[in-house]
């Protein structure tokens, strides 16, 4: 067969032939086993976002329950705080108020005890003058002149002013 330029077909068919087997070849080794690499690769790469998405989600999830967590014991803290605040305030105002009772009587007993000397005091110069008046009265009876009785009396009141004044000082 004389095709014209020289074309055999024979060698056509013969070169597509080849070309083929030569696809075939390159696809069942080459092509097939990457692209099949990559799709894997590619499926793994998925999973792995999908998880780091998923562990993501998770994580903001615990963060928000953590901030309201921390949150509530911020209330808790200031609550306690307040009361512990107002139960110090309660016992502060209670020891000043039992303080100011104390006071209140060890004031009294010391007015009381002042005034149980005074009145003690009182009583015993009442009975140093009793006597002095009694001495002085039985001096006037015994001595009928009124200037001896008289000066006998203001020198046994100056005698017991002075043993009165030298036991008190």
């Amino acid at each position: 067969m004389g095709l014209p330029l020289n074309i055999d077909i024979q060698q056509i068919l013969l070169h597509l032939f080849n070309f083929a087997i030569l696809f075939v070849g390159l696809y069942l080794i080459l092509y097939k086993p990457v692209k099949d690499f990559m799709d894997k690769r590619t499926e793994e790469l998925k999973k792995e976002i999908d998880d780091a998405d998923k562990k993501l989600k998770d994580a903001e999830i615990k963060e928000k329950e953590y901030q309201e967590k921390l949150e509530a014991v911020d209330q808790e803290i200031v609550s306690k705080k307040r009361k512990a605040e107002a139960d110090i305030e309660k016992i502060k105002t209670e020891e000043i108020n039992a303080a100011k009772k104390e006071a209140e009587k060890i004031l009294d007993n010391a007015g009381k005890q002042a005034k149980a000397l005074k009145e003690s005091i009182v009583r015993g110069a009442e009975k140093d003058i009793n006597i002095m008046v009694e001495e002085a009265s039985k001096k006037m009876m015994l001595n009928y002149s009124t200037e001896a009785t008289f000066d006998a009396f203001l020198d046994e009141a100056k005698k017991s002013l002075e043993d009165g004044s030298d036991g008190n000082d």
